[in-house]
């Protein structure tokens, strides 16, 4: 077999350049939205961007390639460590602008970087074409503190508001068909 083939049937998506005019979206948890003295806290807060032990960036989706719906859909098709389905209507999702994020000093760079997992993609680790990175080791917190300020400053524009509720039952839908998503094409 070609070499060349055998790559691209491995992976069919090529890494492409960001264009600073597009938007990554970002999803979070509101954990401890209340403190134990009832006053509320900034949400999301900088542990909304703390990178996991081992990640080369904060896990983001490009624009180009996926709709707020579909990023809800990818949440509610992947699965946690004991094997269930997370549930989509725990996160919400914020947008920010990629050339606000190379504007950050410590922000390296926001890459592409495509999560293709094969044909059909394994139970519970759906493809993910829009999938990228913001690269950043943020040891004093500023990148965290930068990107949790600007969802405050900008709340507005930048969340995502949408109703979870309406992709239940195509999300079961999809569940019920376990490897055949639509997202082995995105």
């Amino acid at each position: 077999m070609d070499e060349g083939l055998e790559l691209t049937l491995n992976d069919p998506w090529a890494v492409e350049f960001i264009p600073n005019e597009n938007f990554v979206y970002r999803q979070s948890i509101p954990r401890d939205w209340i403190r134990e003295e009832g006053t509320k806290r900034r949400w999301p807060n900088e542990a909304s961007f703390v990178l996991k032990e081992n990640e080369l960036g904060l896990s983001v989706n490009w624009d180009k390639y996926i709709s707020i719906k579909d990023n809800f859909l990818i949440i509610g098709l992947t699965q946690n460590t004991p094997g269930r389905f997370i549930n989509p209507t725990a996160f919400k999702i914020f947008k920010f602008p990629v050339a606000f994020l190379r504007s950050i000093e410590e922000i390296k760079d926001v890459i592409h970087n495509p999560s293709y997992h094969g044909n059909p993609s394994p139970i519970g680790q759906p493809n993910n074409r829009a999938h990228s990175l913001v690269e950043y080791s943020d040891d004093d917190g500023f990148v965290r503190m930068n990107l949790s300020d600007y969802c405050n400053s900008n709340y507005i524009d930048c969340y995502c508001e949408f109703d979870v509720n309406s992709i239940n039952e195509e999300l079961e839908e999809l569940r019920n068909r376990l490897n055949e998503t639509p997202f082995h094409s995105l």
